[in-house]
């Protein structure tokens, strides 16, 4: 009976009802399917690292001290994470996950599996919270879903689905009003990756300005709301940054590592981008894909190739159907914030402004490296701005349907498998 209880207050706390609300378990339905389609082939192709698991799984190799590719992290004491220039946590994950599964794809791959599910789940709830509308969290999280970039990178080893996840984490709390804990899931993001700070950033706008237009604001309140936010996430952040740099990656003391963090980044620059490298602008025509693996298959006959076909290729690009939709969506969830002054609109403008825009002083004004995945913790917000257009215009469900199935064959056609491995 307790444990009844305790289920039925955990749903109710979580107002998530897939017995009840029929939203609720069609997203069941989703999120199981696309927990599927990130298991199936995960180790395919066989003993391949993806794109930039050349590093983050060598580094778990060497956290774990284990034989690790020559060719990358060369002299690298054991034991110690050498990939200095990021935070340590998304890589302990990875380590740990390694510790108990093995060194294989598995191992290596699980992590950002169980997060990248994790993260529509948070997603869908987030939006359920913040907009009161099941049918527009239902139909956000699954442009989420099936975006590309969004399902290629919960499925590899690499580090920003972790990034995202506890960002995402932390909006939620944020609109449950459990302030400490969401500056903690921000910090969790930080620590997983730099881009964390965005989601940071994001929060502190939109409070700001959600308390001007609700005709509340007072700016000793604001300033003591942003007091406690600031010193909640940075005391977790220093605190665990101090923890993690002192026992897995050599600093004495935080600080070091961050000044490392920020010469090392400070130092990624190009006038012009190359080879995969690419502006901010150039993500919202999904221009300068990422080939992160492609495997090409040779057919012979006596000894001559007669035909070339790819089997797998895992591309860096998002959803064509989505990214396509973004600057209209963005657009129209503006004129709706204007119009009706909701919090969902608010926060999708935010969410997009704060996560993206800073990339075009970056790469005007400091000529900073950049490229297309970058894009990853934007993406979330475009879905939202997508969704509330179509519904709010109200259309018939046939509309829907059809755009639906868009969705659906453009990720059809950037699926990483070509063909049955």
């Amino acid at each position: 009976m307790k444990v009844n209880n305790l289920k039925f207050n955990l749903f109710n706390k979580l107002n998530f009802h897939p017995l009840t609300n029929k939203f609720d378990r069609v997203f069941l339905y989703l999120l199981i399917a696309s927990l599927i389609l990130r298991l199936i082939w995960l180790d395919k192709p066989s003993g391949s690292l993806i794109f930039d698991e050349k590093y983050y799984v060598n580094v778990a190799r060497i956290l774990l001290k284990l034989p690790h590719d020559p060719d990358v992290y060369q002299d690298a004491p054991l034991g110690l994470d050498p990939n200095r220039e990021h935070p340590f946590l998304a890589k302990g994950i990875i380590a740990l996950s390694m510790a108990f599964l093995g060194d294989n794809a598995w191992g290596w791959r699980i992590p950002s599996v169980i997060f990248g599910t994790l993260t529509l789940f948070i997603f869908y709830l987030l939006v359920k919270e913040a907009s009161k509308r099941d049918f527009l969290a239902l139909f956000s999280t699954f442009l989420l879903s099936f975006d590309n970039l969004m399902f290629v990178h919960s499925r590899i080893a690499t580090l920003d689905i972790f990034m995202l996840f506890f960002m995402v984490l932390g909006f939620y709390l944020y609109f449950k009003n459990k302030m400490v804990l969401s500056a903690l899931a921000l910090a969790l993001s930080t620590l997983s990756k730099l881009g964390g700070l965005y989601g940071f950033l994001t929060i502190i706008i939109f409070h700001f300005i959600k308390e001007y237009k609700n005709g509340r604001f007072n700016w000793f309140n604001f300033a003591n709301w942003l007091e406690k936010f600031i010193i909640s996430y940075t005391v977790f952040g220093l605190i665990l940054l101090t923890l993690m740099d002192k026992i897995w990656v050599g600093y004495n003391n935080p600080f070091d590592h961050i000044a490392y963090i920020y010469t090392y980044t400070k130092s990624l620059t190009r006038l012009t981008p190359e080879g995969i490298e690419s502006y901010p602008w150039q993500w919202l025509l999904n221009q300068v894909e990422i080939p992160y693996l492609k495997v090409d298959v040779n057919v012979y006959s006596n000894e001559t190739i007669i035909k070339t076909f790819t089997s797998i290729h895992f591309s860096g690009a998002m959803n064509p159907a989505i990214i396509y939709l973004c600057i209209p969506a963005i657009v129209y969830s503006a004129y709706s914030f204007y119009e009706k002054k909701e919090d969902i609109t608010l926060f999708s403008i935010i969410w997009f402004t704060a996560t993206y825009l800073p990339f075009y002083p970056m790469a005007l004004i400091l000529h900073r490296i950049m490229y297309i995945f970058y894009f990853l913790n934007t993406i979330p917000s475009v879905c939202i701005a997508i969704a509330y257009l179509f519904l709010d215009q109200k259309p018939p469900l046939i509309v829907i349907l059809i755009y639906s199935i868009a969705v659906i064959l453009g990720f059809a056609f950037l699926f990483p498998f070509k063909t049955i491995p």
